[in-house]
């Protein structure tokens, strides 16, 4: 059996391979023939692989005291395990277009095919027993073909990919190697090269060897998310599906076809279904079946973690602890990782809600199994069949599980519930899946803070080198265009919120001169607010640029900001604080000196006529008074750019004919007044020229001056303003750039 197998291998691959080499002579799909190959590779892999029970599993090196005995375990067992890495590799590789992954291929793939092939006849024992090649055996020719197809398909990406040339930056993905073996690690491979007798540990109760293993549970996910997460989403989903594959492949060590035979032995366990269900979303993007490992195995694999069923001490290396903790660790973390990755969205409240009915629907089966089952052994899915949680809740759990049993017979099959019992714990799982979920938001929301962070940082480095370059050595204070140094300038100002995809202001532009005060025109939801509140740096531009007094506001924002007074619509003043306090407050802010916030002080508060309340609370202050302090606040520092919105709303006449002198002197001493209101009379009589805007577009800027010889400024605006104007939609192409 043994010489036929090694015949098989070279006749089955010298065939595959020459088919291969009459496809590319002939310009065929060699891509598709390579495709169908990996196809029947991965056929015959499971097939080989579920057959039954490695013998390698039940063989340890410190048995044997012959040297001989013990380099030959080692060696079948690592390159078992290799072989097992290198074949997912191989299946995988045609279905994912990662940077580099034929230098995987040709580096480690190709070298273990070729061993595999020459170490047939030591795996094959390894694998099937010392009788492996006494007589025909099924799984040896199974193999024989497998390895044959391996070795062809690795030497095809080989030659296809220029031999053993490879540019430097590819051999760089050699690095994840010990990942991608570490991945695929059978649960017997520790216990078989460093011993079954030692390493016996107490492994319960939060001891220290216990929260070690619990403590990488919550290490490996991040370290795998640094590696991966500034990978492209073809690799990220790659790397993760190999991950899982190939935990799913060392997991199943323990659960061959042989095992499928007895119906107790089935892996129905919450955190057993994970490995199958990780795998299966990562192939066929269910995203219901998803969720639901997202919120109840995450959750499940953690409790088993924290309360795991095996003895107390055990030992370390055991493969059957090894596997448990293959078997949660994935359960617990990869579900996270692959949200985190971004290969599935965050969950919302209907994910929430389905994950929920799955579990209900997992549950009800669970109970059904676990009362069937029981006739023909010893089962309990999810512990719902054992007092396994009650004893580790008190008495009180126990009274409550033994006192409510609801037996039946049918047939000769007997069946146990426990109603209440079963219904609390139900209950409670919800509630905690549900706690869960506040958990994962705030996490979601602490990264989400960490990497806008991270964002501004990068976003203000980068402004400040564009800053330096577009100075061109001059001084960071200077204004970065001199001939706007009295000056209000918006360029194709454009601003969009969020994904919306209607523009709230497109295109507009603007200039506006000192000594001028300048009126701005339009009805709510017109975008006046939004360009007051782009100039003065509340919130980011989409596109063009605004300049005040030659500062760009995006690149020069401290600058620009200095040189602006701002009113809002509505204002927010620190009430607990005197008139006298709040103003000293914002000059200290714009470190204006004591013998100018004194003059400026002065002057106001006998114009605005605040002497009798000026040194009490704010709160006491009526809403004239406040919105004096508001208008105050902006003119302590003598700005060049004064800019109000809706700045007379609510005032009696007498304050705004004061606000109306104010604005008059400021625009004499050859500032900007830019105000925006819907007082158009106010406006007619103060604004030297005006803007009205529509819809997020400009529609006109006039001199009142030139208005008025044809009719009223309010006649003008109403012409103006019943025309028809479309809102500015964002074009896809926009949209992928912004993404992008």
């Amino acid at each position: 059996m043994l010489l036929f197998s090694y015949l098989i291998i070279a006749i089955v691959t010298g065939i595959l391979f020459l088919v291969y080499w009459i496809l590319k002579k002939k310009n065929k799909l060699t891509g598709k023939y390579q495709k169908i190959l990996m196809y029947v590779l991965a056929g015959m892999f499971f097939l080989r692989f579920m057959w039954r029970k490695d013998s390698l599993a039940d063989s340890y090196q410190l048995i044997s005291n012959n040297f001989d005995s013990k380099i030959l375990n080692v060696y079948s067992i690592i390159v078992t395990w290799f072989t097992y890495s290198s074949t997912l590799i191989l299946i995988l590789y045609p279905f994912f277009d990662i940077h580099g992954k034929s230098v995987l291929v040709k580096y480690f793939v190709l070298p273990m095919a070729i061993i595999s092939c020459i170490s047939f006849w030591i795996l094959g024992i390894a694998i099937d027993g010392r009788t492996a090649f006494e007589g025909f055996n099924i799984r040896m020719l199974i193999m024989s073909c497998e390895f044959a197809l391996t070795l062809t398909c690795a030497l095809i990406v080989f030659v296809s990919n220029g031999y053993f040339k490879s540019p430097k930056g590819q051999l760089k993905i050699l690095w994840y190697l010990p990942l991608l073996l570490l991945a695929t690690m059978p649960p017997y491979v520790l216990q078989g090269l460093f011993g079954r007798v030692k390493y016996s540990v107490e492994l319960k109760g939060f001891s220290l060897p216990h929260r070690i293993i619990l403590y990488f549970a919550f290490i490996i996910p991040v370290c795998l998310y640094l590696l991966f997460h500034k990978k492209d989403s073809t690799t990220k989903r790659a790397v993760l599906l190999y991950i899982s594959l190939g935990t799913l492949m060392s997991f199943s060590c323990g659960y061959k076809f042989p095992d499928f035979l007895d119906i107790t032995h089935w892996p129905f366990h919450l955190c057993n279904t994970a490995m199958y269900i990780v795998a299966i979303c990562l192939i066929f993007k269910l995203n219901k079946l998803f969720y639901f490992t997202y919120f109840i195995n995450v959750l499940g694999a953690l409790l088993a973690m924290l309360m795991p069923n095996y003895s107390s001490s055990a030992n370390l290396l055991d493969s059957g602890i090894v596997n448990f903790y293959i078997n949660h660790y994935i359960a617990f973390f990869m579900p996270l990782l692959i949200v985190a990755l971004g290969v599935y969205a965050r969950p919302k409240l209907k994910e929430f809600i389905y994950s929920m009915v799955g579990f209900l629907v997992y549950f009800v089966l669970v109970l059904i199994l676990n009362a069937w089952f029981s006739n023909y052994g010893s089962v309990d899915y999810f512990f719902v069949n054992s007092d396994f949680i009650a004893d580790k809740l008190g008495n009180w759990c126990e009274i409550i599980r033994e006192n409510h049993i609801w037996h039946f017979m049918i047939g000769n099959l007997s069946f146990t519930f426990y109603p209440l019992y079963q219904a609390l714990f139900f209950v409670v799982y919800v509630a905690l899946g549900a706690g869960v979920w506040f958990v994962y938001e705030g996490a979601y929301t602490f990264v989400d803070t960490l990497y806008d962070i991270q964002a501004r940082k990068q976003k203000i480095k980068l402004d400040m080198l564009a800053l330096e370059v577009a100075l061109k050595g001059r001084g960071k204070d200077e204004p970065m265009n001199k001939n706007n140094k009295n000056k209000l300038v918006l360029q194709n100002f454009s601003k969009r919120y969020g994904k919306s995809d209607v523009y709230a202001v497109k295109d507009a532009n603007l200039e506006i001169n000192g000594g001028e005060i300048f009126g701005f025109l339009g009805s709510n939801g017109a975008g006046k607010s939004t360009i007051i509140k782009s100039i003065v740096g509340i919130q980011p531009i989409t596109s063009g640029s605004i300049e005040v007094c030659g500062y760009d506001v995006n690149k020069q924002s401290v600058m620009a900001k200095k040189n602006i007074g701002f009113v809002p619509d509505h204002y927010a003043l620190y009430e607990k604080l005197t008139g006298r306090e709040y103003i000293n407050y914002i000059a200290d802010l714009y470190d204006v000196s004591l013998d100018d916030r004194t003059k400026a002080i002065n002057k106001y508060v006998e114009l605005f006529e605040l002497n009798d309340a000026f040194d009490n609370q704010i709160k006491t202050y009526s809403h004239g008074m406040k919105q004096k302090i508001a208008i105050m606040s902006a003119l302590v520092h003598n700005p060049k750019v004064w800019i109000l919105d809706e700045p007379l709303t609510g005032l009696d006449p007498n304050s705004i004919y004061q606000v109306k002198v104010c604005m008059k002197e400021h625009a004499k001493k050859g500032n900007i007044v830019f105000f925006s209101s819907h007082l158009i009379d106010i406006v007619e009589q103060l604004c030297d020229r005006i803007a009205i805007i529509k819809k997020g577009k400009i529609l006109t800027v006039q001199n009142v001056a030139d208005i008025e010889k044809d009719c009223s400024l309010e006649e003008y605006y109403l012409k103006i303003a019943s025309q028809k104007v479309q809102p500015a939609k964002v074009k896809e192409s926009e949209k992928v750039l912004q993404q992008n």
